[in-house]
Formats: structure tokens, C-alpha cells, sequence
């Protein structure tokens, strides 16, 4: 339980030098001293230190996004993060009732068998579409939402293909369970392949990350104990993840008191570090592709070029890392609960994404592929969206 007196202490760390001004997605969008980091810590100063409140002090404060590139950017090391996650912690009984119902929707129904296929089968009826004609947050996770494919269940493990050389647990995600299942697919396939039994417990539950960013520290923790035993059933040699914003919670388990029983690590990053066997053909390709950096692997794994460097495996492929635009304005919840400023603020990518004109775009992130996805389609832009894995899965023989 963060105290004020720890929120206090850290944020009189900040000198208000403003060097964090030009990285700040916010600020950068109106100039607005109050959406700038230097600015929502003197909020926080005031908040917790005076107990002066207003609208206006929390709605610059709900309006950070927690992409931490002001960490990045920080001369004397402040823990904004921190900071912002404490000072939510303590307003959490603030949160409203419709974003704590759909806060728990999105983490919760994916684990429950058959929910995907209700979908499919909700998108191939079209009662899906009435959404559209509905309130505004329901009419935005509808168009948010992917044409998706009737699966079958996760299994609890899958043998590799030949002489095993690992075994490993895969971190499914929760919204990515739905929404990026051929990704998982995908994953699992390249691994099997490359030797290791893939491991996918069917005890694990969400990472905890929406929580822990919307004051729910308390469920947050739970989670992490959930995951801590359901990936603690075997010896494993690393847990694996595909969404880094589930891996920067995922590597953060510390902070409730234990890490997971294994190596932590994101998914391109694992594939690119071991040994593939001789035998393993990669067809070319002949396409021109776009990598996308979310904030969570570009600023708290610091591995953003780590896809960049598994693809350039594939003979032909022309690949181009888009430059550091800035937040696409996902940042989990914060699509739905921000909608004008996530928005406004994935015009910037959009437009990097005209500048280059790619065939494919890869991101590392489930938020951020669904946010760019559903911006690319309204702009008329026809771009693949898709996780590197899965494009990497396509060339494997």
C-alpha cells in the first residue's frame, strides 16, 4: 500500500527542469502545463500534501497515459510511474462503476470457456453491428474489435517438433486470448519448431497491469499470486510473453513480493537469443514492412528493437522501424475510458504509417494493434496489422 508519505518523498525528487516537456504525449498534444509530468507532480504535491482537489487536478491527472517516456527522459531518475500509479491507488475509490464493470469484463470473460466463440458467433449473426447505434464507449469497443475465428480451447500444452531442447510457459494475455489468438497460435508454432514444449497453464489469469494503473492494487496482487503458482507447477526454462504491456507487469512481480519461477522474457527477444536448428527453413519475403515500438518495450523493457532484429532473419523481407512518434494513445483502458485524446494522439502514428506506406505493420502490444488497426481502417489505409511472431510463423516450412 503506497503511503503519502512515499508519493511525497519521491516527487519532491523532481527539480522541474521541464526535459521531460518534449517527451511527454500529452503535452506535446495542447501545451498544456497541467498534462506535462512536471505538472501532474506538483498536482500530485498539492493533492496529497495540502488536500487541494478539483476537477480540474484529477482530470489532468486521469488524462496520463503512464507511457513513461518522461522516465526515459528524467536527468535525476524520478519514478513518475510510481507516482502516478500511487497517487490513483489512493483515489481509488473515485473510479466510476461503469469503467470498474468494464475493467473486469476485459479481464476476466476471456478465461471463461466459450466466450470467443459467443463472439464469432455474435459478429457472424450482425448483432454486433447494433452496437454501433449504441452508447459511446459500447459503440467504440465494437468497431475496435477484430472479424474474429471460431477456435478451439488453449490446451494445457503442446510437445516440440522433434528432439526437445526446452520447455517453456507461454503468458497468454487476457484480451489477447480473443483478439490475437492466431499470434498465440503463431507463438506456439515457432517455438514447437524450434525445439521446446510450450506450456500454457489454464490456471493463469490477467497480468494485473489495467489494475494496478487504475488504483486496483489490491486485485492487482491477487493476480500476480494466481500466475505466480500456475506457472510454478514445473520447472520451466523461461515464461514467455507476446504483449509487452503484459510483460512490463509481468517483470514488475517483484514489487507484490515474488517473481515468477523463471526467466521473464518477451517473445522475440527469447526467439532471437537461442540456438534454431540447422534443418529450419525460412522462405523469403518479398514485402515491405513497418515495426511498430509500443512505450511498454521501447521505455520500461527497453527492448524495442528486439522484434526488428528476430525478422531481419527473413531473407527479402524490407523492414523500416518507425520513428519514436510518441504514444499511440492505447495505453490500456486508456482507449476506451480517453477516447478524443487516444485519438488525437494516434494521428501521429497514423501519419508515420502513410510516410512509410508499408504492406504490413508489426506491433509488440494487443492494445496498440487494435488501436492502429482501427485507425488504419477508417483512414481507407490497407495495412496488415499483425505481431511479429506471427509474421515470422508465416515464413517457417
Amino acid at each position: 500500500m503506497t503511503t503519502p508519505q512515499q508519493l511525497l518523498q519521491e516527487a519532491d525528487r523532481c527539480v522541474k527542469c521541464g526535459l521531460c516537456l518534449p517527451h511527454c504525449p500529452t503535452y506535446r498534444l495542447n501545451l498544456d502545463e497541467g498534462d506535462s509530468p512536471r505538472g501532474r507532480i506538483s498536482l500530485i504535491q498539492a493533492w496529497v500534501g495540502s488536500g487541494i482537489t478539483s476537477r480540474a487536478l484529477h482530470h489532468h491527472l486521469d488524462r496520463c497515459l503512464g507511457c513513461l517516456a518522461c522516465e526515459s527522459a528524467c536527468p535525476s531518475g524520478v519514478q513518475y510511474g510510481d507516482l502516478i500509479d500511487g497517487v490513483r491507488e489512493l483515489d481509488h475509490r473515485s473510479e466510476s462503476l461503469l469503467r470498474g464493470i468494464l475493467l473486469k469484463m476485459a479481464s476476466g470473460l476471456p478465461y471463461r470457456g466459450g466466450t470467443g466463440r459467443l463472439l464469432h458467433l455474435l459478429q457472424r449473426s450482425g448483432i454486433t453491428r447494433l452496437a454501433r447505434w449504441g452508447p459511446g464507449r459500447l459503440r467504440r469497443l465494437s468497431n475496435l474489435l477484430p472479424a474474429l475465428d471460431a477456435v478451439s480451447p488453449l490446451k494445457p500444452r503442446y510437445p516440440a517438433v522433434g528432439h526437445r531442447r526446452a520447455i517453456v510457459g507461454l503468458f497468454t494475455g487476457c484480451v489477447a486470448r480473443i483478439t490475437e489468438r492466431s499470434a498465440l497460435d503463431a507463438a506456439i508454432q515457432v517455438l514447437n519448431n524450434l525445439g521446446a514444449d510450450v506450456v500454457v497453464p489454464p490456471q493463469q489469469r490477467c497480468c494485473g497491469a489495467m489494475h494496478l494503473h487504475s488504483g486496483d492494487t489490491r486485485t492487482a496482487e491477487h493476480l500476480a499470486d494466481i500466475n505466480r503458482q500456475a506457472f510454478g507447477t514445473e520447472p520451466l526454462d523461461a515464461v514467455l510473453y507476446l504483449a509487452s504491456g503484459c510483460g512490463a507487469q509481468l517483470e514488475d512481480y517483484g514489487r507484490f513480493g515474488g517473481t515468477l519461477n523463471a526467466p521473464c522474457m518477451e517473445i522475440s527477444h527469447y526467439l532471437d537469443t537461442i540456438d534454431w536448428p540447422e534443418t529450419l527453413e525460412i522462405k523469403p519475403l518479398d514485402r515491405r514492412v513497418l515495426v511498430h515500438g509500443p512505450c511498454s518495450l521501447r521505455h520500461s523493457l527497453k527492448g524495442e528493437k528486439e522484434p526488428g532484429k528476430l525478422l531481419a532473419r527473413i531473407p527479402g523481407i524490407e523492414l523500416t522501424l518507425m520513428p519514436d512518434v510518441g504514444c499511440c494513445g492505447a495505453a490500456g483502458s486508456y482507449l476506451v475510458s480517453q477516447p478524443s485524446t487516444a485519438d488525437a494522439l494516434r494521428r501521429r502514428t497514423l501519419d508515420a504509417v502513410w510516410d512509410d506506406n508499408p504492406e504490413i505493420l508489426v506491433t509488440s502490444n494487443t492494445g496498440c494493434a487494435l488501436h492502429i488497426a482501427a485507425g488504419l481502417n477508417e483512414d481507407g489505409l490497407l495495412v496488415e496489422v499483425m505481431h511479429p511472431v506471427e509474421l515470422l510463423a508465416r515464413q517457417i516450412r
